[in-house]
């Protein structure tokens, strides 16, 4: 038997590897051998890992792209894809160049032919930074203003802060997240929700995807206000020197003030009173205060102007007082609103009434006889007494007298009227 099998031993296996051979023509001929290229996604493993212990895990030059090129037989490469490719980096197997050995496998399993998977391109390039994480407070940027009338009241947010997280190097340029709030030609409160925004240092936008912030976009409420002109009314506290008199005349400045509110509020505030005013206690002189006034708007109600201080200047003007006596002729006296049906003309009385005259010091000049009225307003009279009609007779009658401003007559002087029928 052994000599059988060694009978012609050389010419057994030339015939051996001449089948093969064969065999393999015939493979090939019928089943040939390709090569294609097909890119390839790289997955990274074990990123939880890295991100948990607080590393960020960036990958450079695009090198988790690559072009895998498979050898297999015709048969099996008609249907293969890149989805049949499995292109891993783990991340634990990172070497000390930050480079991640790539593992090439596919999932062409049944009846696959796949001589092999090659790629020029080995690892995956990263880079490791530790992750950061900051808190930012949201600033709402407003742009354009409401319409001419209306003013910016108060604006505020659902939430004012967020927080960003990211590599090291992107977190370091965030400056400030803002809110850009536009309010062009608004004549009521606005409400809208807007997307968040990063800046760096230098005011530009930062459009980074590495960073994460915990909102994207938030709502935001403006109150837009009416604004008014109105008058500030001062009064003053105390008495001046015996002798001395308040002209009247408090000077403001400014001596009106532009207020903001909801329109239903400024439909009722028409002035804006200081009640506490200035002190003149036993002044000779006139007499000037620096009031803040902001202690006095009603509530809800703002200065429309945002730079004004609230700070006013008040002076009261304080006068020494002339008196004097004058003589007012009869023929001065004019008897006023009669009833359609009688007469009246003043009684007798002394040539002259004499009475005393008191003016401010400025006003002096304008206290005399020619400066002022002398009436008796039958009317009024009336009116006083409850009548509806006067009988014929003579009735004693208030002298009613009209001074020019900073003049007055204190002094009540009654006098004889004679009524009669026309």
């Amino acid at each position: 038997m052994k000599e059988k099998l060694t009978n012609n031993l050389s010419l057994k296996i030339i015939a051996v590897l001449f089948a093969a051979g064969l065999w393999m023509i015939s493979i090939n001929i019928n089943d040939p051998y390709q090569s294609k290229d097909y890119s390839v996604v790289v997955q990274l493993q074990n990123m939880g890992i890295m991100t948990s212990s607080g590393k960020y895990v960036e990958v450079l030059n695009d090198s988790d792209e690559i072009t895998v090129r498979v050898r297999g037989n015709r048969s099996v490469m008609d249907s293969f894809s890149a989805s049949n490719i499995v292109a891993v980096a783990d991340l634990s197997e990172m070497d000390e160049n930050n480079r991640v050995p790539i593992k090439l496998s596919t999932v062409k399993t049944s009846g696959s032919k796949i001589e092999s998977l090659r790629s020029a391109d080995n690892y995956v390039e990263v880079k490791v930074e530790n992750i950061r994480k900051i808190q930012k407070t949201l600033e709402v940027i407003t742009k354009n203003v409401p319409e001419e009338g209306y003013i910016l009241g108060k604006v505020s947010t659902e939430q004012n802060a967020l927080r960003i997280s990211g590599p090291e190097s992107a977190v370091s340029v965030v400056d400030k997240a803002v809110v850009n709030f536009d309010l062009a030609n608004a004549t009521e409160d606005v409400s809208m929700i807007l997307p968040v925004e990063l800046y760096d240092v230098e005011g530009n936008r930062i459009n980074d995807s590495r960073l994460t912030m915990s909102i994207n976009e938030v709502q935001c409420m403006a109150s837009v206000l009416t604004t008014k002109e109105v008058p500030v009314q001062v009064t003053t506290k105390g008495n001046v020197a015996r002798g001395y008199g308040i002209t009247g005349e408090i000077i403001s400045e400014p001596a009106t003030v532009t207020i903001a509110a909801k329109a239903s509020v400024l439909r009722r505030l028409n002035t804006l009173e200081i009640p506490e005013g200035i002190e003149i206690q036993g002044a000779k002189e006139n007499v000037t205060a620096i009031i803040d006034i902001r202690e006095y708007l009603p509530e809800n109600v703002i200065f429309a102007d945002s730079d004004f201080d609230g700070n006013i200047k008040v002076t009261a003007i304080v006068e020494e007082i002339v008196t004097k006596e004058i003589e007012i002729g009869k023929e001065q006296i004019e008897i006023v609103n009669l009833p359609e049906k009688i007469k009246g003309e003043v009684g007798d009385i002394e040539d002259k009434i004499k009475v005393e005259i008191s003016a401010y010091g400025s006003n002096e000049n304008d206290a005399n006889e020619e400066s002022i009225g002398v009436k008796v307003d039958i009317l009024s009279y009336m009116n006083e007494n409850s009548l509806t009609e006067l009988e014929p007779g003579t009735y004693d009658m208030q002298v009613r007298f009209e001074t020019p401003h900073g003049v007055w007559i204190k002094e009540e002087v009654n006098i004889p009227v004679i009524i009669s029928e026309k």
